[in-house]
Order: structure tokens, then sequence, then C-alpha cells
């Protein structure tokens, strides 16, 4: 997984303006001292909800965790998912997440392949107001809960919605599901 420049620092600085110890975030975030010292270093991936957990614990969003980090945003950006660069979060051990772009708080949209193995799913999330999200099942069959109501995705069908309602993927069935999935606005 690809390190976010400045990411540690920013961690860092925010802790220490909140007269934070490393265990005193550590507490409040339930993630264990010894992975935030990496996280502030620089050292090691993380996980999205690794990084929602701290941020909240901090009193910021992940928009603003991220907000203006890395090298300025080119005009036109390559992505190649199987780059040894290429960012990678982790769900769980079923269900991964690969950004498909780089730089994402500085881009208006968020551009995913979103891998579940038989038996994965995403956490529910659910976005901003005006949040939106449109899905293109590439592989395989998902079920999405989106509010109240499941869908059915087989390969080549696609999804849009309100990504202020609280939406889960899940590939409830035997094959590897691959999803394209972008939002917008680019909320982590």
């Amino acid at each position: 997984m690809a390190a976010i420049t400045g990411l540690g620092r920013r961690l860092r600085a925010l802790r220490k303006a909140r007269a934070l110890t490393l265990e005193g975030l550590a507490t409040r975030s339930g993630i264990g001292a010894s992975i935030l010292s990496k996280l502030e270093n620089d050292k090691g991936g993380s996980t999205v909800a690794t990084h929602r957990k701290v941020a909240e614990a901090l009193g910021v969003s992940l928009a603003e965790l991220f907000r203006g980090l890395g090298d300025p945003a080119p005009e036109v950006a390559v992505t190649t998912p199987a780059a040894e660069d290429a960012a990678v979060f982790t769900y769980d051990e079923k269900a991964s997440a690969i950004l498909l772009t780089n730089q994402v708080a500085k881009k208006q949209m968020l551009p995913q392949l979103l891998v579940l193995q038989p038996g994965g799913q995403t956490a529910v999330e659910q976005g901003p107001q005006g949040a939106e999200r449109w899905l293109l099942c590439e592989q395989g069959t998902i079920e999405a809960t989106v509010g109240d109501k499941r869908y059915r995705i087989a390969k080549g069908g696609t999804l849009y919605f309100k990504a202020s309602l609280p939406h889960q993927l899940l590939n409830a069935h035997r094959a590897v599901a691959k999803v394209i999935s972008v939002t917008t606005p680019a909320i982590l």
C-alpha cells in the first residue's frame, strides 16, 4: 500500500494540538499505540476503518484528515490497480478497495475497484447529504442494501443511488465479485 505523503505529520500535529499522548489517542480510538506510532512515522499500511477511528478520536472527518496531503494534483492521472503504489484499503480479510486514482482528497470523485471474496462485505457506509454513488459489477454477483431495500447486481449491472443513505455491499455467492465504484464527492 502506498503511504499518503504527509499523513504521519498531520496525525502527530493533530494529536499534539489536542494535548494527547499516543496512549491517550489509543484509548480514544481503540487503535493500539504501536499502530498509531507506525502511522505517525509513515511505516506500514492501515485500513479505512483505522483512519476513520483515528479521525473520529481527533474530532475531524476523513476528508479533513486527508485534505491537502501529497503533491499537487496533476491535471491528468493514470493509475494501474495492480501497481505496487496503488492504495489498497481493507474492510476485512474478504473485502478490499483499490483506489483507482491518487491524491483522492484533491478530487471531486472517488473511483475504486471493490474486490469481494465469497462471504465478503463492506462496512455499512453513509455519506454526507448530497453524496452519490455509482456501481458497475465487473465480475460475479453482489447484493447491495441501500436504505431498507436490497438489490441484486450481476456482471454488467449498475446501481446509482444517494450515498447519504446507509448502504452495504455483500458477496453471498461462491465466486469472487469485482465492482467499480464511483462516489462523489470524494469521501473515504
